[in-house]
């Protein structure tokens, strides 16, 4: 089983655009629970939950999906307590709790902001390269 951290952007993008690789990936990690587990930290969810509660995603309307894919990562997800990774520079801080979760997992990060997260220690996807990963894998 390989566990997966969903970056806050992962989950936007997500509700934003139900056709695009975002919504995709997400929904590939969920239908296919055998094969993944989706981790995050306390940190994690209280940023999930800011974030999804802001004007940017009530003000189109996505208040009750955004609750509910909420629930649903509580329900089939699963809490960790990561450690600090040490000696790492992250361009924005904000990060560093996906990062850790990511490293102390030891499983993959699906993000938009590859940029974001300079370290080599785990898999660090953008939701179109881990569509492509999958697909490769699975034919």
């Amino acid at each position: 089983m390989i566990d997966v951290v969903l970056d806050t952007n992962v989950l936007v993008a997500a509700l934003f655009k139900p056709g695009a690789p975002n919504r995709l990936a997400l929904r590939t990690v969920l239908a296919n629970q055998h094969s993944f587990r989706i981790c995050y930290s306390s940190q994690i969810m209280a940023e999930y939950e800011d974030v999804l509660s802001r004007p940017a995603v009530t003000a189109r309307g996505l208040h009750e999906e955004a609750e509910a894919l909420l629930g649903l990562i509580r329900q089939v997800g699963s809490e960790v307590v990561p450690k600090q990774v040490p000696a790492v520079v992250y361009p924005d801080a904000d990060d560093r709790p996906f990062l850790e979760a990511a490293v102390y997992v030891g499983g993959m990060l699906l993000t938009n902001n590859l940029a974001d997260f300079p370290f080599a220690g785990v898999a660090i996807l953008a939701p179109e390269e881990f569509l492509a990963w999958w697909e490769a894998r699975n034919t």
